[in-house]
């Protein structure tokens, strides 16, 4: 068993000496009570920032719960941004089925890709079997 801890995100400063280190305890892995004048809610901006008149009700505006999606009616965007990566969900389904009716090479690209890696690499190497 390591005697090391990883702790944070990642990288080679957030490994510790597990002998360095106190067990953590519940109370540790509470959520604190925020004790500034002023809170910040949302991701920044001055419009974001409220009085702390309740340490209680500053917390819960902090915690923010994931937003549901919905599907969308018209135009969808995947990725990190861009004009290539709007789509329409309704056409892309219908050039889906269009694809696979005509047996087109699109269409083909699902069926290649069952092929695992390893299975690449052998067929390369080796040849076909």
């Amino acid at each position: 068993m390591s005697n090391l801890q990883s702790s944070g995100r990642g990288g080679a400063g957030n490994i510790v000496d597990k002998k360095n280190t106190t067990p953590l305890q519940p109370e540790d892995l509470q959520t604190p009570t925020l004790k500034t004048n002023v809170v910040t809610t949302g991701r920044g901006g001055t419009g974001n920032m409220a009085k702390n008149l309740d340490p209680v009700e500053a917390r819960l505006r902090q915690d923010v719960e994931p937003v549901i999606r919905r599907d969308s009616k018209g135009a969808s965007h995947i990725g990190r941004g861009g004009t290539g990566n709007v789509f329409n969900p309704e056409d892309a389904e219908k050039a889906k089925k269009e694809a696979e009716k005509s047996g087109s090479a699109v269409a083909d690209d699902a069926e290649k890709e069952k092929t695992s890696w390893t299975e690449k690499g052998k067929a390369f190497l080796f040849g076909k079997k």
